[in-house]
C-alpha cells in the first residue's frame, strides 16, 4: 500500500483551534498586567528600598561618619542646619544610644504631608528599631527620610528613644 502525501495541504495554512486563540489571549493579558505593575513599581515606593537605606544610615551613625549623612540629607534640612550643627546634634543622640548588640526594625510608615508649617510638602517616611544595648536593655530609635525628586529618600532626622512611643512618633517626622 502506498501512502501519498499532498505539500499543498502541508503548506495551507490552518485556523488556530478554540483553546490555541484563548492561550494567546490570557499570554497577552498577563504580559499586559506584569508589564503595568512593573511600571508601579517605582523608585522609593519599597518598603525593603527603605530598610536598606535605613540600615546604610545606622551604620554611618555607628561609624562616626557625619558629614556623609549631611551630604545625602534632605535638601530642607541641609538649607536650615550647617553641616557642623547637624554633625553636632546626630553624634549627641547617637552617642545617648550607647553601644548596640543588635537592631531589628519595629515598623516602616509612610507619610504624606501637604500644607504642614516647617515642613516641605511630599512623601516622607519613619522606619523604627528596636535596638538591643550590650547592657540588655532594649531602646528605639527612628529614622525619618523625605523621598526627594531624584526618586531616593534623603535623611531628615535620628530621634533615639527609651520607650516605643506609637502615637507620637508614628505620624510625626523627625526634623532637625
Amino acid at each position: 500500500m502506498k501512502t501519498y502525501f499532498s505539500l499543498d495541504r502541508l503548506a495551507r495554512p490552518t485556523r488556530p483551534s478554540t483553546a490555541a486563540r484563548l492561550a494567546a489571549t490570557l499570554t497577552a493579558a498577563c504580559v499586559m498586567v506584569c508589564g503595568s505593575t512593573l511600571a508601579l513599581a517605582e523608585q522609593g515606593t519599597s518598603a525593603d528600598e527603605l530598610l536598606n537605606d535605613a540600615n546604610q544610615v545606622l551604620q554611618q551613625l555607628d561609624g562616626n561618619h557625619y558629614a556623609a549623612l549631611w551630604q545625602d540629607a534632605a535638601p530642607f534640612v541641609k538649607a536650615s542646619l550647617p553641616q557642623e550643627r547637624f554633625a553636632s546634634q546626630l553624634q549627641q543622640a547617637r552617642q545617648s544610644v550607647g553601644a548596640v548588640t543588635r537592631r531589628g526594625w519595629a515598623s516602616v510608615t509612610r507619610i504624606q504631608y501637604s500644607g504642614a508649617k516647617g515642613i516641605p510638602d511630599g512623601l516622607y517616611a519613619n522606619v523604627d528599631f528596636a535596638t538591643t544595648l550590650t547592657s540588655g536593655r532594649t531602646m528605639f530609635e527612628m529614622l525619618s527620610f523625605r523621598l526627594g525628586d531624584d526618586g531616593q529618600w534623603h535623611l531628615t532626622g535620628y530621634v533615639p528613644r527609651q520607650t516605643q512611643d506609637r502615637g507620637a512618633t508614628q505620624n510625626q517626622i523627625a526634623t532637625p
